[in-house]
């Protein structure tokens, strides 16, 4: 039986943390004495925060410095859970999509966060259970941009449920994701606001995960209205 996966990212497309992650790394930069700029930032977009942090550092001509990583990543992480806890901007009608979605697919989150980002988020946005499994960064090596995390999460989605023949898509919020799917042979979907020249790179565009329906779901998998679970 073909069956429809959604291997959707947590950052961006379930929780609106991707402005509380710039804002982390905006701050951890003020420390370290570096002058931001839009440009410099979106050198860190999509990416883990320890890739982002070494991306940022060298864009802002910094040496390369492992444990200034390390300590420039404890800075943000520490300041985007104190941002997170203050409460989430969560899109109107985004728990009944969830719902709909998770009525016509599997769906499963392949994410460049940690596991407890994401279990701390979803547990304040009050949607704990509707993803199975959670690929968090600590699951796959290497990240995003790379395939590995979508491997994963086939090889654990197809040991959960054995003997159904799974037709995956992903959806994604940044051209580093979209460029991992599509490695990993993954239709994909882009969510947001994404430059022209890069939502071109997936297969379609959606503004927001609640304008993803069903239908297209089993339109861009290939999988008919007799192929539900």
């Amino acid at each position: 039986m073909e069956v429809p996966v959604l291997l959707v990212e947590f950052e961006g497309v379930i929780a609106d943390t991707a402005v509380m992650r710039e804002s982390a790394l905006a701050g951890w930069l003020e420390a370290e004495g570096v002058t931001h700029s839009p440009a410099l930032l979106a050198l860190g977009r999509g990416y883990s925060t320890e890739e982002a942090v070494r991306r940022l550092r060298r864009g802002a001509g910094l040496a390369d410095d492992e444990t200034a990583v390390e300590l420039g990543r404890l800075r943000v992480e520490k300041a985007f859970a104190a941002r997170a806890s203050k409460g989430l901007n969560v899109r109107p009608g985004l728990r009944k999509a969830l719902e709909r979605l998770a009525a016509c697919a599997r769906c499963a989150i392949v994410t460049r966060a940690s596991h407890r980002e994401v279990d701390f988020v979803l547990s304040l946005m009050n949607l704990d259970g509707i993803f199975r499994p959670v690929i968090a960064l600590e699951d796959a090596a290497p990240p995003k941009p790379a395939p590995e995390p979508y491997f994963t999460a086939l090889a654990r989605i197809e040991q959960l449920f054995p003997g159904q023949q799974l037709r995956a898509l992903a959806v994604e919020d940044s051209v580093v994701g979209v460029r991992a799917a599509r490695e990993a042979g993954i239709a994909c979907v882009a969510v947001g606001p994404l430059a022209a020249h890069e939502a071109l790179e997936a297969d379609a565009w959606v503004e927001s995960l609640t304008d993803l329906t069903p239908a297209r779901v089993r339109e861009l998998t290939g999988v008919s209205t007799s192929g539900r679970r």
